[in-house]
């Protein structure tokens, strides 16, 4: 073996090496087993009812509550949104993964981040919300420890339960006391829309601040539950157009002039050029099923 042949060799040893004992150190800072047991989202304010909004202090307000007293709006608008195969992955969407990694590499910053519910439980209740490779990494990994740690139902009660939905407000009955007064569990489909709609920035689409802005995401929520057949047509439009009381206002409504008359979903089920067998496909894989425990 000539000498350049061997340095290329002791080269590529050590950039080995380094990269294992990189990914060894990013594994072991991980907590264990024992640790995501033991962790438990706590309310840190027990009493609602009467709590005074203008006078809260810096500290984050989080009632925690229970998964069935939670709506089954909120939970249904809130999966079509942010993971919509959140039941049959095991922590990660690899098919997402692709796509912001692509994105991001085109766009050469962190413009995607595909991360699924699982993925952002680890972010909240154990990783820094920093944007960097590093983090990401621990976040998959700590995913994929999670979903053999916690069952399905245990892992969107948590969170439900911890992920931000503005300013110093952390889960979901906070976020129904805050926006609308009234506790989670009484949200109807308009209201939960618009809360799975603000979840990816809810500060600057603060309702109350940006009351466009959360309608254009509510809008969204309700098309993607069009499209999946959750809601029909007729009911698209109701909800689009349905008067929203946020806390101490009066109500506040949008009105839609150009609402398409079909889906997109509905429209491909009737294309003649597209193949029955995708058709059917498709119609049995297009609507999302929850868990009879989680109706």
């Amino acid at each position: 073996m000539s000498v350049a042949k061997k340095n290329i060799y002791k080269v590529s040893l050590l950039f080995i090496g380094i990269v294992l004992v990189g990914f060894w150190i990013v594994v072991s800072s991980l907590p264990n087993v024992t640790e995501i047991n033991n962790f438990q989202p706590e309310s840190t304010v027990y009493n609602l009812d009467r709590f005074d909004w203008k006078k809260r202090t810096l500290a984050p307000v989080r009632k925690y509550v229970p998964l069935h007293q939670i709506s089954p709006e909120l939970r249904t608008a809130v999966l079509i949104s942010e993971d919509d195969t959140f039941f049959g992955h095991s922590g990660i969407n690899l098919t997402e993964l692709k796509k912001a990694f692509q994105e991001n590499l085109k766009k050469k910053r962190y413009a995607r981040g595909a991360s699924t519910i699982t993925m952002q439980l680890a972010r909240n209740a154990f990783l820094t919300k920093n944007k960097t490779l590093i983090r990401k990494l621990k976040e998959i990994l700590l995913a994929k420890r999670i979903e053999k740690v916690w069952s399905k139902q245990k892992i969107f009660e948590y969170y439900l339960n911890i992920v931000e939905w503005g300013d110093n407000v952390y889960g979901a009955e906070a976020a129904a006391r805050y926006y609308f007064d009234k506790p989670a569990s009484q949200l109807n489909l308009a209201e939960a829309s618009m809360l799975a709609g603000i979840l990816p920035n809810p500060i600057v689409l603060n309702p109350f601040d940006n009351w466009s802005g959360a309608k254009k995401r509510q809008s969204r929520v309700l098309k993607l539950m069009l499209n999946t057949r959750l809601i029909t047509v007729d009911e698209f439009k109701s909800l689009l157009c349905q008067e929203i009381y946020l806390r101490g206002s009066k109500p506040l409504f949008v009105e839609y002039d150009n609402i398409p008359d079909i889906s997109i979903f509905e429209k491909a089920l009737k294309d003649p050029r597209i193949p029955e067998r995708l058709k059917r496909k498709a119609d049995s894989t297009g609507i999302i099923f929850l868990p009879e425990e989680q109706k």
